[in-house]
């Protein structure tokens, strides 16, 4: 009879301290003692399920995950029976940030028969699913979420996976429909905005649609390089040349007045117009300083289908390349300029009527007997950049011709802007 006493109360006062440790771990997890708690990683085997998943979160809490030791401690509390859902969650994501996706999709299957269609879960599910390349269970998923949940990510990325499957029609009419249920300016209401200007522009060929989108995005947000120029290409695309130099002079004074992002200033051009051929794209560019690209105000580029550029003509001008829609009389006129056209391997000399985008498209709808090779090379002078422009000397500021009001040294480096 004192046997089995003792036997109960030693079973009592192990229970009692086993008890003690295992609120002693929880109490450093509440207090974020996330070192103090891997100290008893050496002993998981001895401890508890609940113990072994609070060690394995420790691990996933550090500044760099350790996911491998998480895992191990994980699979310690499964063995221990410690069956619930949010472990099996905790594992899939160290499975995930180990790369192994089959394996956290399977731990997530397991979550949702213990808790079918909670949304945390479906959304791991679909976003892991996704970056598996599934494009089938990211589909499904992400629709199960719209059904249940008004969720704005599940409605995007069906329109997402749509686009990357080629149902275009199908993604046209969720775009549309989130166009109206995101929130105007917000997040995924911009995200829609390009995902509508690129399918009606390169899909469905509506120009204006495209264009209406893309004003709704300048709204919002109106210093967006890559906004501005899609909006002067639309306008180009339905024949409004009047709005396109327009455009095409505002982005010009935004890059004199160091408004654009610094990889424009590294390249030195932006599009300003394209065309669709039977075999590739002409893209067409404006260089913002010709005097520092041989004399190029205007490129055309020739892409071929695999995006190889396989062909290109470029113009400058023979003075200072000021703008004007006006006609040039070359007789009467102060400064006369001339295109230097190079198409191909010639290079040709035409009056420059029109020294804007207009002009230099006009370039290639002129017949050959109105081209005419220089009779000698011009040389590009190296302080303006164009060509037989008179030389500033370094050492003094010129005035302007016929008064004695001085031009700034400023003034003497914008020449080249619209």
């Amino acid at each position: 009879m004192k046997s089995k006493s003792l036997l109960l109360f030693l079973l009592i006062i192990g229970a009692s301290l086993q008890g003690h440790a295992q609120s002693y771990i929880s109490r450093l997890w509440n207090t974020k003692k996330y070192a103090e708690i891997i100290e008893y990683s050496p002993k998981g085997q001895s401890l508890s399920g609940q113990d072994n998943v609070f060690i394995g979160r420790a691990y996933m809490s550090l500044e760099t995950h350790q996911p491998a030791d998480a895992l191990r401690h994980y699979d310690i509390a499964i063995s221990k029976r410690w069956q619930r859902e949010d472990l099996y969650f905790f594992r899939s994501e160290a499975n995930y940030e180990l790369g192994k996706l089959d394996a956290a999709l399977a731990d997530l299957e397991v979550c949702l028969q213990m808790r079918p269609n909670y949304q945390k879960y479906l959304l791991f599910k679909a976003a892991i699913a996704y970056e598996k390349g599934d494009r089938d269970l990211a589909y499904d998923t992400y629709y199960t979420l719209c059904e249940l949940y008004d969720k704005q990510l599940p409605f995007y990325m069906m329109a997402v996976i749509s686009i990357e499957r080629g149902n275009h029609y199908k993604a046209q009419q969720q775009v549309d429909a989130n166009m109206l249920r995101f929130e105007r300016g917000k997040e995924f209401w911009t995200f829609t905005a390009e995902q509508q200007v690129e399918l009606e522009w390169r899909i469905f060929k509506d120009y204006e649609k495209a264009l209406k989108a893309q004003n709704a995005l300048l709204s919002y947000h109106g210093g967006n390089a890559q906004y501005l120029i899609n909006r002067m290409v639309l306008l180009r695309l339905q024949g409004l040349d009047s709005a396109a130099n327009i455009a095409e002079s505002d982005f010009q004074s935004r890059y004199n007045n160091n408004q654009l992002p610094l990889e424009f200033y590294k390249k030195g051009n932006f599009k300003v117009a394209e065309f669709n051929r039977t075999n590739g794209v002409v893209e067409d560019y404006r260089y913002f300083r010709p005097r520092l690209y041989k004399n190029t105000k205007y490129a055309r580029y020739y892409i071929s289908d695999g995006g190889q550029i396989v062909g290109k003509h470029w113009a400058g001008l023979t003075k200072m390349p000021k703008d004007t829609a006006q006609k040039q009389d070359s007789v009467n006129s102060a400064v006369s300029r001339d295109w230097i056209f190079h198409r191909g391997d010639m290079v040709y000399e035409v009056p420059a009527a029109d020294t804007t985008y207009a002009g230099f498209q006009g370039l290639f709808e002129l017949p050959d007997s109105a081209l005419f090779v220089p009779s000698t090379p011009r040389e590009i002078n190296q302080e303006s950049g164009a060509l037989d422009a008179f030389p500033i000397p370094r050492d003094t500021t010129p005035s302007l011709p016929g008064t004695d009001t001085t031009v700034a040294p400023d003034m003497i480096f914008r020449r080249d802007s619209i």
